[in-house]
């Protein structure tokens, strides 16, 4: 019985060995039949992972300096080709071959029927069409988004006064803030700051942010989530119950807007789905319009929007309590434009290109998103005069672009003149400038997030003096999670005359 045990223990170690053989030696083969990128080998079976640091942005700009702007390895079994330059991503980002996401994605480990994070593309043209017609019907560019987010500031900015100018922690405020324009927008409903379920979409959201990521272990070793003590090393079992929380009110949420839709009176985007999902049954019962679609389109647009929102206004006020000059230039600007009264319009930015040059500068200094969510070969297809095979995933260094000096003249200063026409009248951009990523896989939700940071940004600084507290000087470091967000700061929001 024991040498039987024994014997299938050996035969099951051998078919390990020479899995992972044939799968080096196609590797390899692979990588020197085409003209494939080169880059470090790493070891066997978890490839170069343990080699990354946690800023992996700063360790591929190393890498690139002795592989080139474009290399490749291999993150435990899935060969990896990173792009480091303008033109290489440009390249890539504008051919259809490489519009796919890998078929292990940061939240594939949950389960998630996720419209724009996994590998269906047929779902994916589907629903971001259908976003991006919405937000135009809702108001996107228009008044209704736009009166509800200012109504929403000017709450946030009444928090920030009662502090009285005494240090804070502007997170606490600003994030169920900002969740609260993406709920306005989905729920068509926005919540008190102190509401259990508010308190647990911003929870789930923070806590899960902070267990997955671009190179999440499971996305590179994806039969990890058939090992259950491993999931509970790595978190996954919490961030799942998390993600679970978060769907029963979401689902909660589509049941309460099924039970009151009215065609004729549309509050938002639930009911626009919901419409929508009805019509496309009729004449297709395949359609990619469902409730769990619906489920993961909500989650998207609700975890994208609330992030990167929360995290770029927090940059930004960190650096003109960091640059008091800079800060007292945007404040001349508002009152030249706007006066003490007035709140701030998008449509206003084109006339503050001061202030418009600063957003830009912060969000290319700091590239929220340094690398891009991650893509994936369709097709066998070349980029940068390489080859690279079908089901290769690719990943995107922005921030290795916003701090090239091929692109940039000192290129980790903080300087908003560099977008700003000789005349100082206009916005210039950059084609290295590329926070919201490039192609047809670009953020849809791109308007709508430079609209929310103009508007908190422009109407915080009309009513207040930012400045940090006495003695502290300013780190600009970062923590990368899904994005790369400031330390933990306090800063003081003195109101002005």
């Amino acid at each position: 019985m024991f040498e039987s045990l024994l014997k299938v223990k050996n035969e099951v170690w051998i078919a390990v060995f020479v899995t992972i053989l044939v799968y080096i030696i196609g590797y390899l083969i692979r990588r020197f039949r085409l003209k494939f990128p080169p880059g470090p080998i790493g070891l066997p079976v978890v490839g170069y992972l343990p080699f990354l640091s946690k800023d992996v942005h700063l360790k591929f700009i190393e890498l690139a300096k002795k592989y080139g702007d474009v290399f490749s390895m291999r993150l435990g079994s899935v060969p990896v080709v990173v792009l480091n330059d303008t033109a290489s991503i440009r390249e890539a980002f504008t051919k259809p071959e490489c519009l796919g996401r890998p078929p292990h994605s940061s939240f594939s480990v949950f389960g998630v029927q996720s419209p724009f994070f996994m590998s269906d593309m047929h779902m994916w043209q589907e629903q971001r069409r259908f976003v991006v017609h919405t937000l135009k019907d809702l108001g996107l560019g228009r008044s209704k988004i736009e009166e509800q987010m200012l109504d929403e500031i000017a709450h946030f900015c009444n928090i920030l006064k009662s502090h009285e100018g005494k240090p804070m922690d502007v997170i606490v405020p600003l994030t169920p803030s900002i969740s609260n324009n993406i709920c306005s927008l989905i729920f068509g409903k926005r919540y008190g700051y102190q509401e259990p379920e508010r308190i647990a979409l911003d929870t789930n959201l923070g806590e899960v942010g902070k267990i997955i990521g671009q190179t999440a272990a499971h996305i590179f070793f994806p039969w990890i989530k058939y090992i259950p003590f491993l999931m509970k090393l790595l978190d996954y079992e919490k961030g799942s119950r998390l993600f679970r929380n978060s769907e029963e009110i979401f689902t909660k949420k589509i049941n309460e807007h099924k039970d009151t839709l009215d065609p004729k009176n549309i509050r938002d985007y639930m009911d626009r789905y919901l419409i929508e999902m009805e019509i496309r049954k009729k004449k297709d019962p395949d359609t990619t319009f469902t409730d769990a679609t619906l489920m993961g389109s909500v989650g998207d647009l609700f975890g994208a929007g609330s992030e990167t929102g929360r995290t770029s206004i927090s940059w930004c006020l960190y650096v003109v309590a960091a640059y008091p000059d800079v800060q007292r230039k945007i404040q001349e600007e508002i009152m030249d434009v706007l006066g003490a009264e007035r709140s701030p319009e998008f449509l206003d930015q084109k006339s503050m290109p001061f202030t418009h040059a600063v957003i830009l500068e912060v969000m290319r200094w700091k590239s929220i998103v340094p690398i891009n969510v991650l893509r994936y070969t369709l097709a066998n297809t070349s980029i940068s005069g390489y080859d690279i095979p079908q089901g290769t995933t690719i990943m995107a260094n922005f921030w290795a672009v916003h701090h090239d000096p091929r692109n940039w003249e000192d290129p980790d200063t903080f300087k908003p003149e560099r977008f700003l026409s000789p005349d100082g009248k206009s916005v210039v951009k950059s084609p290295s400038y590329m926070p919201f990523s490039v192609g047809k896989r670009a953020c849809p939700g791109e308007t709508m997030a430079y609209m929310q940071i103009f508007l908190y940004f422009v109407y915080i600084l009309q009513k207040f003096d930012v400045r940090f507290p006495e003695g502290v000087k300013p780190d600009f470091e970062g923590n990368l999670t899904i994005t790369f967000a400031p330390k933990p700061f306090k800063i003081r929001f003195i109101p002005r005359n």
